[in-house]
């Protein structure tokens, strides 16, 4: 079994107003497909990342430049992220068809997490 992060886009834009009932029925459908893969065994870790806030680093030569992060100059954010264990990319995109992320026009980026 391979493992693969799953990067959850964000288009950046500005979230509708939502109740706080609306809010916590969203956060419960995250945790309940989170918590199906990890009763399968195939969540090794996953967090939200926290909104607005980050450092961007490049670097150039010697030099280094810092910046607050994410990047606002793009219209996708990263808002979080699942490590999931999965047999090939195939297995991965379909263990990912019902995550609540895709249910509100986000994306999802699959890369498989390679052994150094």
């Amino acid at each position: 079994m391979e493992s693969y992060i799953l990067l959850l886009h964000d288009r950046g834009t500005p979230r509708p107003q939502l109740s706080p009932e609306e809010i916590q029925a969203i956060i419960a459908k995250y945790k309940a497909w989170g918590q199906r893969l990890r009763d399968a065994g195939r969540i090794a870790g996953a967090s939200k990342l926290e909104d607005g806030t980050g450092r961007v680093m490049r670097g150039q030569g010697a030099q280094v430049r810092i910046s607050d992060g994410p990047f606002t100059e793009t219209k996708d954010v990263i808002g979080g992220f699942y490590i999931l264990n999965a047999a090939s990319y195939d297995e991965a995109v379909e263990l990912c068809r019902d995550c609540p992320h895709l249910e509100y026009g986000s994306g999802i980026e699959i890369r498989r997490v390679q052994v150094v």
